[in-house]
């Protein structure tokens, strides 16, 4: 089952929470390395204040950015909408979060991923936290609602119970301020992130096709652009065709073929041979992470494993 995220990084504070650094790393970038530890790839950040400078900062990552361009004026459910708006047709269930959750573990996301639900959230100690998750029959319901209540206003009018789940995860609950300084916290969250990292390529003479490429041609076939893909990645149009032609130099195949003119302008779409590559990619990555996951707990000592030393 596909599961993709929305982290919410749109609203306007005066410390602008997800460029401040915990650790080594800033919120932003903790809440993306938890989800991949988690096997959540498909990642969309809903930007608005100081976008330029957020999607830059994690351009690296490979995941999404889409603009919420009246963040000054709408509601955290409004941004919800834009990230499900993309991914509800990818994804059968989206995981939903604010950027200011610092401290969720992997192992919570595994666990909500784990149990059957149309609205499953993390529960401790009694009180119930983030990041929730919807399937996408009910996230796309979402548009449906009018009241002003957000998103637990438009659960409750649809008469959605959430699948409450304990976990043994305190990081639900606590808010950036709530967590800045706590360094026990930080120093227990990030032995839990520990681990094995691929970065999976294709290569003849240099490497012509990776995670990168793969993303670029998987936004062109959905936006059906190959510069609103470019804007999706925070990349350069130039870059990006740059990307393309490289890449169908090595294959020796036409990847992307471009429509010119018409009513509506240009437009680009895959072809088979784009899909097909596209399709591979994406299943030889998920095999040697398999393969990955069980080797590391098989290999490597507990000790180094473990979050609690």
């Amino acid at each position: 089952m596909k599961i993709g995220a929305v982290i919410i990084a749109a609203g306007r504070n005066d410390e602008f929470e997800p460029l401040q650094t915990l650790g080594s790393i800033t919120l932003a970038e903790r809440n993306i390395v938890t989800l991949r530890h988690a096997g959540v790839f498909d990642i969309l950040v809903v930007t608005g204040y100081k976008a330029d400078d957020l999607e830059h900062h994690l351009a690296k990552y490979d995941v999404m950015f889409f603009r919420n361009p009246n963040y000054e004026r709408s509601e955290m459910i409004d941004s919800y909408r834009i990230g499900i708006g993309y991914l509800r047709d990818k994804c059968e269930r989206i995981l939903l979060m604010p950027s200011d959750i610092p401290f969720f573990t992997a192992e919570t996301i595994r666990s909500l991923t784990d149990t059957e639900g149309d609205f499953v959230q993390p529960v401790y100690n009694g009180r119930s936290g983030h990041p929730i998750i919807l399937s996408s029959r009910i996230a796309s319901r979402l548009d449906e609602y009018r009241g002003n209540g957000g998103l637990a206003g438009a659960l409750t009018e649809f008469g959605i119970e959430p699948v409450r789940v304990e976990v043994d995860d305190p990081g639900i609950l606590l808010e950036y301020e709530d967590a800045h300084g706590n360094e026990d916290l930080l120093s227990e969250h990030s032995r839990s992130l520990i681990r094995p990292m691929l970065n999976i390529s294709f290569a003849r003479e240099k490497i012509f096709f990776d995670s990168r490429i793969a993303l670029l041609l998987s936004l062109v076939g959905d936006l059906g652009s190959v510069s609103k893909a470019c804007r999706t990645m925070q990349i350069s149009y130039t870059k990006g065709w740059n990307m393309i032609r490289s890449i169908e130099l090595e294959t020796g195949c036409e990847l992307i073929k471009r429509s010119v003119g018409g009513l509506s302008g240009s437009s680009s779409e895959l072809t088979g041979r784009g899909r097909e590559l596209l399709e591979a990619y994406r299943r030889f990555v998920a095999i040697m992470y398999e393969h990955a996951d069980e080797e590391f707990c098989r290999i490597i000592p507990e000790w180094i494993r473990s979050d609690k030393q």
